[in-house]
């Protein structure tokens, strides 16, 4: 049983609201059962002191016999008793007895006289606790009725807040089961706006990230068997020809070189495979460093540059304002290349790219343009998809591995950076948008 409490939070959460909303109702219930009939009889006491003050003014103006009755009539008003004393007579006044009498809360005494005489008489005045003990008595016998039907309230405000407020955290638990079981096809539908309804959103949200996520990674790694299969397979069948020395792969001088291109390219793919599977699963924290914008670019232009000039092209550096970004060197470094190497290799022989930077709204925006291109726009849209080449060919000389641009993806977003591509009057423009935090 204990176990079972333990491991159930609706179990838990009825057994903490009813145990509190009993003891708090019967706690409550106690504390006024002890103050409200001393309250009643103080403020009986006070109001009889204020009643007989006024009472003996009143009394100068009337005869004896009249002043005995209105004594008689002001007890029976306040619940009261009183004694009227002098050196030759003592009249009481009430049905209260003596042991009462004595034991009352408070007794006043107040010197009177009447208007008939010139006697000086003492008339003590004491309440009565008849009434705050009736009410003492009265609380006492409905204490089990009261607990009776505060344990019935408890209950039932136990299981609607149970309902209310565990239900649906016992509902986000199941689905968080499904989501460790990688089952990702499941919705929260809770819609409150509490922090429980804050939580089912990101549940909603990140199962929608992970699934994303899990449909790309297949993508890309189906993409990945796909482009590795070709050239493995050319490969092999020049590896095989070769030692079994059909026609003119016997010649092992011609077909050598060639196998060997063949296991460079696969070499080189694999070592961008595996790039980027360290860059999904880096934390930047302590590779971070303070680097000129201007020198970084500079740096890659003068690697990109002696394939510039192999296609007789220009490349113009326009970065007027210098600015220190915190990024990641390495990683930075190799983004820029694959979009300053991009822009060189897509374009026409004869055409320049610009690189420059403008203040933005942000921050500043990084571009690079490139002239001569264009793309067509059913192809924008898969412009960082892995192995997506614009070349329909898929031929490596012309398109590359596939993998420039869905490295620069990575490498921005792990920098959580807004980038694109889009079409421009002279040609292809990449921008980087570099937010304010980034820089100084």
């Amino acid at each position: 049983m204990i176990r079972k409490i333990k491991s159930s939070l609706n179990i838990k959460a009825f057994l903490l609201v009813f145990t509190a909303l009993t003891l708090c109702s019967m706690s409550i219930y106690c504390i006024v059962l002890a103050v409200l009939p001393k309250q009643y009889q103080f403020m009986s006491d006070r109001r009889l002191e204020d009643n007989a003050e006024t009472f003996a003014d009143e009394l100068k103006y009337m005869e004896y016999e009249e002043g005995l009755k209105a004594i008689y009539e002001f007890c029976i008003r306040n619940n009261s008793a009183a004694v009227l004393i002098n050196d030759e007579e003592t009249l009481g006044f009430g049905e209260i007895r003596s042991e009462e009498f004595t034991s009352g809360t408070s007794s006043i005494g107040i010197k009177v006289s009447f208007s008939d005489n010139k006697k000086e008489y003492m008339l003590v005045i004491a309440s009565s606790m008849q009434t705050a003990g009736g009410i003492s008595n009265l609380m006492v016998g409905l204490l089990p009725a009261v607990f009776l039907i505060v344990v019935l309230l408890s209950v039932v405000s136990a299981v609607v807040c149970s309902k209310i407020i565990v239900a649906p955290v016992e509902k986000i638990s199941r689905i968080s089961k499904r989501m460790a079981s990688l089952d990702m096809t499941w919705r929260c539908d809770v819609k409150s706006k509490d922090e429980i309804g804050v939580l089912a959103s990101n549940l909603n949200t990140m199962a929608d990230s992970l699934q994303n996520a899990m449909e790309q990674r297949r993508n890309f790694f189906a993409a990945v068997s796909h482009e590795l299969k070709t050239p493995l397979t050319i490969l092999k069948g020049q590896i095989e020809n070769m030692i079994l020395g059909y026609g003119d792969y016997q010649n092992y001088d011609k077909y050598l070189p060639e196998a060997l291109n063949e296991a460079e390219n696969i070499e080189h793919l694999v070592k961008e495979i595996i790039d980027i599977s360290k860059m999904e699963s880096m934390d930047l924290g302590n590779t971070l460093q303070k680097v000129s914008l201007s020198e970084l670019v500079t740096d890659v232009i003068e690697k990109v540059l002696p394939l510039a000039r192999d296609k007789n092209m220009e490349i113009h550096q326009n970065i007027e304002t210098d600015i220190i970004i915190s990024v990641n060197k390495t990683l930075w470094e190799k983004a820029l290349s694959n979009i300053i190497g991009n822009a060189v290799r897509h374009s026409p022989s004869g055409e320049c790219v610009f690189i420059s930077l403008r203040a933005s709204k942000d921050g500043y925006a990084l571009e690079v343009e490139n002239t001569g291109v264009s793309i067509p726009e059913e192809d924008m849209e898969h412009m960082f998809t892995p192995f997506y080449r614009t070349d329909k060919s898929r031929n490596r000389s012309t398109g590359g591995s596939g993998l420039g641009l869905y490295i620069v993806k990575t490498v921005l977003e792990l920098h959580h950076m807004g980038y694109g591509i889009k079409n421009t009057q002279n040609g292809v423009m990449f921008f980087i948008n570099i937010i304010a935090s980034v820089y100084r």
